[in-house]
């Protein structure tokens, strides 16, 4: 058997820990040597320690915890356990690798205030298109990539390419960063009779992208989360030309990116519908 110190070294854990969890009943020592009162621990008794603290990792209880260690949890429960609070660590990890990526995006362009000469701004007109789309409400930016992504694969596998044109995004909603009302789909050479079913069955309908005598656009790539950029080259040339929204923002899809993992490479032109005010 091994004293306290030796078995924190086998263990990977520290000796005070060990005591604690002794004082709480949780890891109790092997034998304890009533005249000198040295703590010994057993190699047998790693399993218990390991279940403790992998359930410690999960974010529960120390009584919780003791709870299930005690109902001898089998090992391939407490797997399972892991291999989910992996996934939520690692969708963490994505979450905020693009929060990091949006808060050195926001720097730059306080950096570059006043001085967005990358982009010029068109004002043009937008004939009406025929449209093929889905319409839905999508829980944040990823849900929304990942959409583009089925409707561009199943208008792929359907739609005959001479007659497709651009993807397309039509937000309907102001922008939620948790709710998104976004149309999604395709333009049209010319109606198509045809049924598009996404990958969760839902079907997409045809339609008409309506006309737009006065829209105000702007070309830009690079990643999704640099995107604001762009909104905030629109805004500052409408302000500066008294042009007011007059519509749903559109996303135009000019250069597909290779895949989801490739968003960067995206070329889009954003679109806004503007007026004059009376």
């Amino acid at each position: 058997m091994f004293r306290v110190g030796e078995f924190s070294q086998i263990a990977r854990v520290s000796g005070r820990l060990l005591r604690y969890y002794d004082s709480i009943g949780l890891l109790r020592p092997m034998h304890t040597d009533s005249a000198t009162g040295y703590r010994y621990y057993s190699a047998s008794q790693l399993p218990r320690l390991n279940r403790i603290l992998a359930l410690k990792e999960l974010g529960l209880s120390l009584d919780q915890i003791a709870k299930l260690v005690d109902d001898k949890v089998e090992a391939g429960e407490i797997r399972g356990m892991l291999m989910l609070r992996k996934a939520e660590l690692e969708r963490t990890l994505d979450e905020e690798s693009a929060r990091l990526r949006h808060i050195e995006s926001r720097l730059r362009q306080i950096e570059e205030q006043g001085a967005l000469t990358d982009y010029d701004i068109v004002l043009k007109s937008v004939p009406a298109l025929p449209f093929l789309s889905v319409r839905s409400t999508l829980r944040g930016m990823n849900e929304a990539v990942a959409m583009v992504g089925a409707v561009a694969g199943s208008v792929s596998a359907r739609v005959p390419l001479a007659l497709r044109q651009n993807i397309v995004v039509v937000a309907h909603s102001d922008f939620d960063d948790q709710d998104l009302d976004l149309e999604i789909g395709v333009t049209l050479q010319r109606g198509f009779n045809g049924k598009v079913a996404l990958p969760d069955r839902r079907e997409m309908t045809m339609g008409e992208l309506p006309a737009i005598g006065h829209m105000a656009t702007i070309v830009r790539g690079g990643p999704p989360d640099q995107s604001h950029a762009a909104f905030g080259a629109l805004g500052q040339w409408m302000e500066a030309n008294d042009y007011g929204i007059a519509g749903p923002c559109r996303e135009v899809f000019l250069e597909m990116p290779p895949s989801l993992q490739e968003s960067h490479k995206a070329v889009m032109e954003i679109q806004f519908p503007v007026s004059k005010p009376p």
